[in-house]
């Protein structure tokens, strides 16, 4: 419930992210169990590490929505880079290379 709450706060500002960042958008959104902050993963299509600078620059001002939530302490937000999708193309690429070695060595030892 909180974290959608976060994300429906934070959602709005992704619009305003620099162009070069393509289309982002918040993969996941962890609340501390004592709610001491929240952490915000974001991904991108371009510059996802841009898109994270442009947010940490606007934390004040997310901070203070934050406050209007109805919680006995308002989280402070911290901002990461998600990286899922790039350590899936890397464990991707490692298999590709994988199974192209072990099908070179097997014809190499057939002939």
């Amino acid at each position: 419930m909180l974290a959608s709450s976060v994300r429906a706060i934070i959602a709005p500002i992704l619009r305003a992210c620099p162009q070069e960042c393509g289309m982002v958008s918040i993969t996941k959104v962890e609340l501390a169990s004592d709610l001491s902050y929240v952490t915000v993963y974001v991904s991108a299509l371009s510059e996802v590490k841009r898109a994270v600078t442009f947010l940490e620059g606007r934390r004040k001002e997310l901070q203070k929505h934050l406050g209007a939530l109805e919680t006995h302490k308002t989280p402070l937000l911290r901002f990461r880079e998600d990286r899922t999708a790039q350590d899936g193309n890397r464990i991707d690429e490692l298999l590709r290379r994988a199974s192209k070695n072990t099908s070179e060595e097997s014809s190499g030892t057939s002939q």
